[in-house]
């Protein structure tokens, strides 16, 4: 069967559960989003995704059944449609909660964990793809396959995912965070707003795109820039100063923050030893 002629559902339409929703249905895919109050959801309609508010009827009905709720009642989700899961393939896309827990929660399914951004609404998220191992070959191509279409995809092993979520998942907080200074020393600069904020989106775009492209590393881009004693290397020596060690120590400290509330999770339904 073809990746969109698949029927998926999608447990929880959040800010990332309606990102990835909302980037398969404009993919082509058939998409079931359930959620509490679909009213407060009708933006995702727009793009074609089918709201109801029944997780028994997404698990039901779906062929691929996601689940996008919050890693402390991701568990809870699950067990409560464990019945409807048998011989299917689910996929969880909530951090903290490993593939052992999904497997001993709904123990017929077979399970993987991805890990999108936002960015999938626009079909330009990074995924990493944890599939365990009860998938079949065929299914790990289909997954990675199926994430290929809101964006790029990439096999990977559990292991990663606290680090890929730190870097790709909150990485749009973080750049989104460092392109608004750009806009805003624009501004200063004596830019208008709106340019100076187009301009700054445009620029990290193009950077990006770049890279993507070339296969080149950033700092073999960046001095193709930088011209002696010109302006650029004037900009690039104060970011130097403190923005690229904030930048790296930004996406340590959210790994970090990623394995505990792992091992919180873990703890948690093991209980005391």
């Amino acid at each position: 069967m073809e990746l969109k002629d698949l029927r998926l559902s999608i447990i929880g339409a959040g800010a990332l559960g309606g990102a990835v929703a909302r980037g398969l249905a404009r993919a082509g895919c058939e998409v079931t989003a359930s959620v509490p109050h679909p009213e407060r959801r009708r933006h995702l309609e727009a793009d074609g995704v089918a709201l109801i508010s029944d997780n028994a009827r997404a698990a039901s009905q779906g062929q691929v059944v996601m689940f996008a709720v919050k890693p402390h009642l991701t568990l809870g989700v699950v067990g409560e449609v464990a019945p409807l899961l048998e011989g299917k393939l689910c996929v969880s896309l909530a951090a903290a909660v490993p593939l052992e827990l999904l497997e001993r929660t709904a123990p017929r399914a077979r399970w993987a964990r991805a890990m999108p951004n936002i960015c999938a609404a626009m079909n330009a998220s990074f995924t990493g793809v944890a599939p365990s191992d009860s998938c079949t070959e065929e299914e790990r191509a289909g997954l990675v396959g199926l994430f290929s279409l809101v964006g790029s995809a990439e096999p990977t092993e559990e292991r990663n995912l606290d680090a890929l979520t730190s870097l790709t998942g909150a990485g749009p907080a973080f750049f989104l965070s460092l392109l608004e200074a750009a806009a805003m020393g624009g501004i200063q600069a004596g830019l208008p707003k709106e340019i100076s904020y187009k301009g700054a989106a445009a620029a990290a775009l193009g950077a990006a795109r770049l890279v993507l492209d070339s296969g080149r590393a950033p700092s073999a881009l960046r001095d193709d820039i930088c011209t002696p004693g010109g302006m650029t290397i004037e900009g690039v020596a104060e970011l130097e100063r403190g923005a690229r060690g904030s930048m790296m120590r930004a996406v340590l400290v959210t790994a970090e923050k990623g394995r505990v509330l792992t091992e919180r999770t873990q703890k948690a339904v093991r209980g005391p030893m």
